[in-house]
């Protein structure tokens, strides 16, 4: 079950898993729930399934799989250097992942889809990269490079496959395009008409995307025209929208109800943000609204129809005159209406920095799957900082030279085992007994990844809660 409290709509997960279902790709489903305890309503979710080794099994009767690797960690981009120790394989007992490391090793020495096309299911991983540029997505693979698995089926090549929605079609996209950058040309003078944005905007520098798109386009031209002719336009998606929203509105508007005691189903968090029935109704047609994370909502059907009119145009397509038509009207909310304002998204002292997440555009850009992530506290025996982490020290040799260099520490590279490993020697810290940011309702982070600075501090991100928090003193030594 999920609430997907970040977006509005309780549509954006569906309408992406039912695209891909429609379209044949390998991908979870998605419905809807009530949940009860004790006789006591919960609330309204998402009940969606989850990449695991049943549903491997369920799909593709794949017992026990030995070939499914989960890339959550950020800066994923499918290399030895960032994803043989950056996905991790879903089965425990695996301990030798050598056929994972050939083929990242494989895709790392290709230069054109016809060397990794016996291996890698190609058209299936650009018909995923068609849809990000599509849907605006900025968590997976081409932006933030993670929230992916990699699957590989017995006696057939190896699957791309998404999961985590809740940050589609328009929702939250400044998130990547704001302070932490898009594209592989960054510009001083930020380009905020997002679904306008060509694809050498939206994507980072990746390997894979130079070899199989940058390089020569017209393989991908073609998957993207055809997914846009088959599911990504209005006439096939406005239709699905209307019938899921009168669907759902009952129980949408028994969830946004409060009892007489002024409390609403399954909220714990009576401070956590939430959105009124006016912006659900709003935001699945055309109206923009501010988001939970202080940033822009598009309409669900302003970003499918602004998209769908760019990429008829730039790719050339024979499209459908109704939607092309500047004159076709369609009703915003304006008390609702923030697409006039400027983008705010940040921490709650500021409007954004220019920071960016480690491996993007203001980080390192080569630092290995590191955190966010909170550290493991059940040992303290941590000769070196990486330990806690999961990755080991570097050896006399190892330490000679710094190859990266985060908010935690010096990171060495270890050649003959081709793994990242620590330099800087770990040192034991105190949670500082008063939380600064617990003022303005944040929590402390548990490390030191900064990624907003305001007036009121620095500001780190708990990407498992999609909250900030406070960095903690201890962090301003490092």
């Amino acid at each position: 079950l999920r609430p997907d409290a970040r977006e509005a709509t309780f549509l954006r997960s569906k309408l992406v898993c039912d695209m891909h279902n429609r379209l044949g790709l390998p991908s979870i489903s998605a419905n809807y729930a009530q949940l009860y305890v004790n006789d006591e309503y919960m609330g309204f979710y998402i009940l969606l399934d989850s990449i695991k080794l049943s549903w491997v099994e369920f799909e593709y009767g794949d017992k026990d799989s030995t070939t499914l690797y989960q890339c959550k960690n950020m800066n994923n981009n499918l290399t030895v250097k960032t994803s043989s120790t950056g996905c991790v394989n879903e089965n425990e007992d695996v301990t030798d992942n050598s056929e994972w490391v050939e083929l990242l090793t494989a895709l790392d020495a290709a230069q054109s889809a016809e060397d990794i096309e016996d291996i890698f299911d190609v058209d299936q991983f650009l018909t995923e990269i068609a849809y990000e540029y599509l849907a605006g997505s900025w968590d997976h693979y081409l932006n933030f490079g993670h929230n992916f698995y990699m699957y590989k089926p017995k006696d057939d090549k190896w699957k791309f496959l998404l999961y985590d929605f809740d940050g589609e079609i328009g929702q939250d996209v400044s998130m990547g395009a704001g302070g932490f950058g898009f594209g592989q040309q960054q510009s001083t003078k930020k380009n905020t008409d997002y679904p306008s944005y060509s694809f050498e905007e939206w994507t980072k520098q990746r390997h894979l995307i130079d070899i199989l798109i940058l390089n020569n386009s017209t393989r991908f031209d073609n998957i993207v025209k055809k997914f846009v002719t088959d599911v990504f336009n209005p006439a096939t998606l406005f239709p699905h929208i209307d019938e899921l929203k009168e669907f759902i509105r009952p129980y949408v508007e028994l969830d946004k109800t409060p009892d007489e005691n002024g409390k609403y189903p399954g909220k714990l968090n009576e401070s956590a943000n939430d959105y009124s029935l006016a912006q659900w109704d709003a935001n699945c047609e055309y109206t923009m609204i501010r988001s939970a994370q202080n940033s822009k909502a598009y309409g669900l059907k302003h970003w499918i129809l602004s998209k769908y009119r760019y990429i008829c145009k730039t790719y050339d397509m024979e499209c459908d005159e109704k939607y092309l038509d500047e004159n076709y009207e369609y009703s915003i909310d304006e008390e609702l209406d923030i697409s006039g304002e400027e983008e705010t998204f940040g921490p709650p002292g500021g409007q954004g920095g220019q920071g960016g997440f480690p491996g993007g555009p203001g980080g390192q850009g080569d630092a290995p799957n590191t955190p966010p992530k909170d550290k493991d506290t059940t040992s303290q025996k941590y000769k070196c900082w990486v330990e806690q982490y999961g990755y080991p020290c570097c050896n006399e040799e190892n330490s000679k030279l710094v190859y990266d260099t985060d908010e935690e520490g010096d990171w060495g590279y270890d050649f003959e085992k081709g793994e990242w490993c620590g330099i800087t020697p770990y040192t034991e810290y105190t949670d500082d007994e008063e939380c600064w940011s617990e003022e303005y309702g944040y929590k402390c982070c548990k490390n030191c990844y900064v990624y907003e600075t305001d007036d009121l501090g620095k500001w780190g991100y708990d990407f498992d809660k999609e909250e900030w928090c406070g960095i903690q003193s201890y962090c301003k030594s490092k």
